[in-house]
């Protein structure tokens, strides 16, 4: 007998998420609970249909699986999470129901650390600033600013979290010859070495060796705020600095001070709030590149969350490990 898949991931997600192999897939392996994909998958919604699934599929904007959720979900042994975070899911009464959940969290790392290296590539070079320039007649004057243009060669290139997207960074990166220092103190030196990355004890010391710094740590009370003005006071001129995680990791005060002696440039994809706001310095600074949080799941990205969910419970299906089981005893270091 089939195991019994309810989809709580609303009916604007679903088909940005599942394309129509992993949806054909997803119906092979399991018979779907016959309830319509929601607008709105509320709590109303998931009382409704997790009572007889063995394994339900959720995402950005499902509720929380509170104890009345739990409780009802008698059945339950799988949540598939087709998105990154699963905080936003937990409860006291699911942390303790044994139920084991899986994140897409893995899917999306591939493409932030492929934009990760993009803007690496095209900002040291200070592409960005040398099209606007040609745009106003001018021509390569734009690639001495903000301490002058380098390229990957031969540079020391650090990272900050040596999770899933710290090591896919890391991976692509063995493509240059450059060398890739990491701070991470859940990382052991071995571990790092094995993602091609030497560790150092400091982000005092990653700061003052690397000409660029890529933020990939998650935000947890431990990191909240862990960057101050003094680190990015040890950046060399014409420094690169990018920020793809969580703009809470950073004092922002004491970032923008640094920033505002035009010393380094920083690519910023996230920002608290998002969006900032219109007067925000981020928006004027010469020497700052922001994005609209386009790294990890912009556009047909999404779809590989779809094929790692499908993938998860083929593998339950057939009594395998999970690919991306999120291990709950780690759930204050991780995102």
């Amino acid at each position: 007998m089939k195991k019994r898949l309810a989809i709580a991931v609303t009916s604007e997600l679903y088909p940005t998420i599942f394309d129509e192999h992993d949806q054909a897939r997803l119906k092979s392996l399991c018979d779907i609970v016959p309830v319509e994909i929601p607008n709105a998958a509320d709590k109303d919604f998931l009382l409704k249909a997790v009572p007889s699934a063995e394994i339900v599929i959720t995402s950005w904007g499902t509720a929380a699986f509170d104890e009345d959720v739990v409780t009802a979900a008698g059945k339950l042994k799988l949540i598939t999470h087709a998105a990154g975070s699963v905080k936003p899911l937990l409860s006291d009464a699911l942390v303790t129901s044994g139920i084991r959940i899986t994140s897409g969290a893995e899917a999306i790392s591939y493409g932030v650390a492929e934009y990760c290296l993009g803007l690496m590539l095209l900002a040291s070079k200070r592409a960005p600033w040398a099209s606007n320039g040609t745009r106003r007649g001018l021509w390569n004057e734009a690639v001495n600013a903000f301490g002058g243009a380098f390229e990957l060669y031969r540079k020391n290139i650090g990272i900050i979290g040596m999770s899933k997207v710290g090591r896919h960074l890391a991976h692509l990166l063995k493509n240059f010859d450059c060398s890739i220092f990491t701070y991470d103190p859940y990382c052991s030196s071995e571990q790092a070495l094995s993602a091609g990355a030497v560790k150092v004890d400091t982000l005092d010391e990653l700061f003052s060796r690397c000409s660029i710094v890529s933020l990939n740590a998650p935000s947890t009370e431990e990191t909240k705020g862990m960057l101050r003005g003094s680190h990015f006071a040890l950046l060399h001129d014409g420094a690169l600095f990018i920020n793809t995680a969580r703009a809470d990791l950073i004092n922002e005060p004491e970032f923008i001070e640094e920033l505002n002696k035009g010393r380094f440039i920083a690519c910023l994809d996230v920002t608290s709030p998002e969006p900032c706001p219109l007067n925000h310095p981020y928006r004027t600074l010469s020497n700052v590149m922001l994005t609209p949080h386009i790294a990890g799941v912009l556009a047909n990205n999404r779809l590989r969350i779809g094929t790692h969910v499908a993938d998860d419970i083929e593998a339950y299906v057939n009594g395998l490990p999970l690919r991306n089981q999120v291990d709950l005893t780690r759930l204050s270091i991780i995102g």
